[in-house]
């Protein structure tokens, strides 16, 4: 059984409106950021892909406007921003790639 924190501001892109929550206390969320980064991306559940939703948060919530606050609320947005440029296809392609197994002692011939 999961436990869903309601906000006013629960969406599928923020649900239970963590992220507009502190959006809301601007430069007196504490944090620490990645905190409420960790927390948000573990609500989004295994079908929604961090990147895209940080994308339309940034729009939703027009972070691109606005200055950004200082200190953890101003943290949390540029995190965000950084999750946006990484969507899930991008994260696999590097993460399926096969290694290098071995080195050059491996690929020299042997001592006879």
């Amino acid at each position: 059984m999961a436990i869903r924190y309601l906000s006013e501001h629960d969406s599928p892109d923020d649900p239970g409106g963590l992220i507009r929550e502190v959006l809301n206390l601007g430069a007196d969320f504490p944090g620490p950021a990645e905190d409420v980064v960790l927390a948000w991306i573990l609500r989004l559940g295994q079908d929604r892909d961090p990147g895209q939703a940080a994308q339309r948060l940034i729009a939703d919530y027009r972070l691109e406007e606005q200055p950004q606050p200082g200190g953890a609320c101003g943290r949390l947005i540029e995190m965000l921003k950084e999750t946006a440029e990484f969507p899930a296809q991008r994260m696999t392609r590097h993460m399926c790639k096969p290694r290098r197994r071995g080195g050059w002692r491996r690929n020299r011939p042997a001592d006879k």
